[in-house]
């Protein structure tokens, strides 16, 4: 298994938010010190909460001071974007990454968002799909587009600089339904899974669920005729995490940022894509259920191991976990969470580490073997 960070990003309105972005590129850098393979920044345009508008200029500085860390769009809003452009700068900063760049796209999920651009909620999703398609063509022919769609009109038209990946990897966003994933699946690309879906189908049918991600994965690969293998290790999921010393500590040092971050996604209207029962109200979904329905991954790093061990023993093996970057506590005290999930929850998914081994060679160093 691989890891990385996903980070919307969060910062409240009260946040000082030119610190915020610093901190962001701080944490990136920790990030690929502590050996997280990669690390995905969203993009928003109305909350008050997100505040990166263009997630391709957090890449552009935050490469200049990394060589390792893949850094990702997590993700470019399809809808509202000349897709023509969207694949111009993005190939451009694939350069400028030196290829390390991960092209992540989505419908744009956040309702205000849409209201902002006068978006029907019903043209999203063609929008994206018929974006997708001409980005792709851009990105990987050699010769000249012409698409006659039904929102954008083309004729002859070509990047002037390609990307610096020969293949780029495409990453598609899932919020609701199982499309997104079905469409991964088929067309090879990566497939990322949200930090609230849950594990299994509940009886709200909005929800979506990680069970049916994977089968949408498997459906699109087999109609393809490609390997199903290849496409659930190309999967990303995310969840909550924050490691501490104990559960209880662990609980205590976030609910009064969690409280903040929640309050936020259910005054957006989003607390019906977490709910179990669509006929759940908004105050059912505390704190507490939260971290045992969702499930989040909180607590010393043994019980983060187990809660990883349950995902996956739940809904079967993916490739990259990622965990959902958040403002709930200082900079140390996040930094401090991502170490302890560095040292000593990862390498038990890493089969380089060899951690059987190690653990044989210490109970015979200390005589109890």
């Amino acid at each position: 298994m691989k890891f990385g960070i996903f980070t919307m990003p969060e910062h409240p309105p009260r946040e000082n938010w030119t610190l915020s972005y610093d901190r962001d590129i701080a944490e990136i850098v920790k990030a690929e010190s502590l050996g997280f393979d990669e690390f995905w920044i969203g993009e928003h345009h109305t909350g008050g909460f997100e505040n990166v508008p263009m997630p391709e200029l957090m890449i552009a500085k935050a490469s200049a001071v990394t060589s390792r860390i893949r850094l990702g769009t997590g993700v470019v809003n399809l809808p509202y974007q000349d897709p023509f452009l969207v694949a111009e700068r993005l190939a451009f900063l694939d350069h400028l990454t030196h290829g390390r760049l991960i092209y992540g796209f989505g419908g744009g999920g956040l309702p205000t968002d849409k209201k902002l651009f006068q978006m029907a909620p019903e043209e999203a999703t063609p929008r994206t799909n018929e974006s997708l398609e001409i980005i792709w063509k851009l990105l990987t022919s050699e010769d000249p587009v012409t698409h006659e769609g039904v929102f954008w009109h083309y004729e002859d038209r070509q990047l002037q600089v390609g990307p610096h990946q020969e293949v780029p990897p495409i990453a598609v966003a899932g919020l609701t339904g199982t499309h997104n994933f079905e469409k991964c699946g088929n067309r090879g690309w990566i497939p990322l899974s949200v930090y609230f879906a849950p594990l299994h189908s509940t009886d709200n049918p909005a929800a979506p669920d990680l069970v049916a991600h994977r089968d949408a994965i498997l459906k699109g690969a087999a109609d393809a005729g490609l390997d199903a293998g290849a496409a659930v290790a190309d999967w990303r999921v995310s969840r909550e995490v924050y490691v501490s010393s104990s559960r209880n500590d662990a609980l205590n040092e976030i609910r009064d940022g969690v409280k903040l971050s929640y309050d936020y996604l259910l005054g957006l209207g989003l607390g019906a894509l977490m709910k179990q029962d669509e006929n759940m109200a908004d105050a059912d979904l505390t704190f507490d259920w939260m971290v045992e329905h969702i499930p989040w991954v909180i607590g010393s790093p043994e019980d983060c191991i187990d809660q990883i061990h349950h995902i996956r023993e739940e809904v079967g093996d993916f490739g990259t976990f990622l965990i959902n970057s958040r403002d709930w506590v200082t900079s140390d005290m996040w930094h401090r969470s991502l170490e302890l999930f560095a040292r000593y929850v990862m390498p038990q998914f890493q089969s380089h580490q060899h951690m059987a081994r190690r653990e044989r060679l210490a109970k015979v160093a200390l005589g109890l073997e």
